[in-house]
């Protein structure tokens, strides 16, 4: 089995990016990580705490050989996801996109950033979301979303 999370940014093309990727990938399932269903009254810190579980949750009840994961990760999160791979005899492949500060903090597609959002994008680049030790890739240029799934596919194949 593996898992590829894509990590980054809010505005990042994680989820985006992890559907077309998923997509070409055979017998790999998207896993949105803002699908918890953890609601937003809980406080910040402690929906981020269990969402984090609920995404290695998935991971450990996974049938299929490949599971795509779009998901913003600290190192404490990395080191969750890390040991629930190994549970599972998984390999771990963390791609972190990170584009450019001001193209995260553009409307992209159907996506309109609220100025809450935005703030969050400059916390977790200040935060070093897009520069994360763990990364096995970091994609900071502007490829088409094809071009950069089928650059990740390439990558993953070569596992």
């Amino acid at each position: 089995m593996i898992v590829i999370v894509l990590n980054g940014s809010i505005n990042s093309g994680k989820t985006t990016t992890g559907r077309a990727l998923a997509a070409i990938l055979p017998g790999a399932r998207f896993i949105d990580g803002d699908d918890h269903g953890i609601l937003e009254s809980v406080p910040f810190q402690e929906m981020i705490d269990r969402a984090v579980l609920w995404v290695a949750d998935q991971i450990t009840a996974a049938t299929e050989p490949v599971l795509v994961i779009a998901y913003p990760m600290r190192d404490s999160d990395f080191a969750k996801l890390q040991s629930a791979c190994a549970a599972r005899n998984a390999r771990l492949f963390v791609a972190t996109l990170a584009p450019p500060l001001a193209v995260a903090l553009t409307n992209r597609g159907a996506r309109e950033l609220d100025d809450g959002e935005r703030a969050r994008i400059h916390e977790m680049y200040a935060e070093g979301y897009p520069a994360r030790a763990f990364s096995d890739v970091i994609i900071t240029d502007l490829t088409t979303l094809q071009q950069t799934a089928a650059m990740l596919a390439l990558r993953i194949s070569q596992l």
